[in-house]
């Protein structure tokens, strides 16, 4: 971290050190002042959203008319071999099977101790290597040495699928946070396009501008962010 602000401040020192024509000056000017746009409406938005009651009916009707959003992947238990060389993928395929895998993983792994930590847990599928999990999701069966070099960047995997858990659905409980932060998104975006809306239709000199009051006490009752919700998933 330190080294990153060095870095930051010596080539700060030469950006400004630099030589501009106009039209760069104008342009750069431009810039800054979006982005100090962009900030305050972002404050300002996420005043109102922090502050926004979302009622637990509200949170309660959009799962139960989405339940299918809300799902735990698919989750599996896997130990891999990764090798460098097909040749040596495919030798050693044809030997390998359940009982002697920590063996032969023991003897070609060549990442070793890199890898030994994801054998005894869990993992969502999509955590896994998309090429590793288009494979897993191929077979029927667990406790198999899936028969395949499966291909990666800089080598190959032997893969065992030692066991799998079948997608579920989620409770409520486990998916009220998913909801909450979903909608509080969505709050977000329309309130920073109304916070526009707001200020262009406002007869304000430039200098009050940074002085507009923002109503904290933003309540939202369950047809308007259903609404607001739906019209978002709808886009």
């Amino acid at each position: 971290m330190e080294t990153d602000k060095v870095l930051h401040t010596i080539l700060l020192k030469k950006a400004k050190e630099a030589q501009y024509t106009n039209y760069e000056i104008e342009q750069i000017n431009l810039q800054s002042e979006n982005l100090f746009i962009r900030y305050f409406l972002e404050r300002e938005a996420r005043k109102i959203v922090e502050n926004t009651n979302v009622e637990e009916a509200v949170l309660k009707k959009i799962y139960e008319e989405n339940q299918s959003l809300y799902k735990y992947p698919e989750k599996v238990k896997i130990d891999t071999i990764f090798v460098r060389e097909l040749e040596k993928a495919e030798e050693i395929l044809e030997n390998v099977d359940v009982k002697n895998f920590s063996e032969f993983k023991e003897r070609y792994d060549d990442k070793g101790k890199e890898v030994k930590e994801i054998a005894d847990k869990f993992l969502f599928i999509t955590e896994i290597h998309p090429a590793i999990a288009e494979e897993i999701l191929q077979e029927n069966e667990k406790d198999v040495v899936i028969k395949k070099a499966i291909p990666v960047q800089e080598g190959f995997h032997i893969v065992y699928l030692k066991d799998i858990e079948e997608s579920r659905q989620a409770i409520f409980d486990e998916a009220r946070e998913t909801i909450l932060a979903d909608v509080k998104k969505n709050i977000f975006e329309q309130v920073y396009n109304q916070l526009i809306e707001d200020i262009a239709n406002e007869t304000v000199k430039p200098e009050k501008v940074a002085s507009i009051k923002i109503n904290n006490e933003k309540r939202f009752d369950i047809q308007t962010i259903c609404r607001i919700y739906f019209d978002y998933q709808m886009i």
